[in-house]
């Protein structure tokens, strides 16, 4: 019986898997935020934003982005260790809605932030998936050891 939870385990951590990183490359496509001059293109966030993590708040939400692949790597060795790592990673992307303003420029000119689009959302789903997919998961786990 144990064998079958495992291979159901396995299928259930390949689906989490594949629905956070397809939702993530999804939101790469997007528009991420706006600003008072500008909406901003996830993907040049992604790749840039490394840069403006010492800059306020803002800029250190992009440490969702590490936590998050790494989250996804240790997925298959480690689920507490992912699962912890998808929680802060959830927590990182959701702290950029306390940022009122964000440097978006490489002139360091900062503007204030006036929407959300839906690249900051969907990439927010893909950490959210990666915390509810390990819970999930966690918790079929704990109810195994149980009975």
């Amino acid at each position: 019986m144990e064998v079958q939870h495992t291979a159901e385990d396995a299928k259930l951590k390949k689906t989490i898997l594949v629905i956070s990183v397809i939702l993530f490359a999804f939101s790469l496509g997007q528009k991420c935020y706006c600003t008072t001059t500008q909406c901003a293109d996830s993907i040049l966030v992604f790749l840039l934003g490394w840069a403006a993590i010492f800059s306020g708040a803002a800029g250190f939400s992009w440490l969702a982005n590490p936590l998050l692949i790494a989250a996804w790597l240790t997925l298959r060795r480690n689920l507490r260790t992912s699962m912890f790592l998808a929680v802060f990673a959830f927590l990182f992307a959701l702290s950029f809605l306390l940022s009122g303003a964000i440097i978006d420029n490489e002139a360091g000119h900062v503007h204030q932030i006036i929407a959300y689009r839906a690249g900051y959302w969907i990439w927010v789903a893909s950490s959210f998936t990666m915390v509810v997919g390990t819970f999930v998961l966690m918790l079929k786990r704990n109810n195994r050891n149980v009975g």
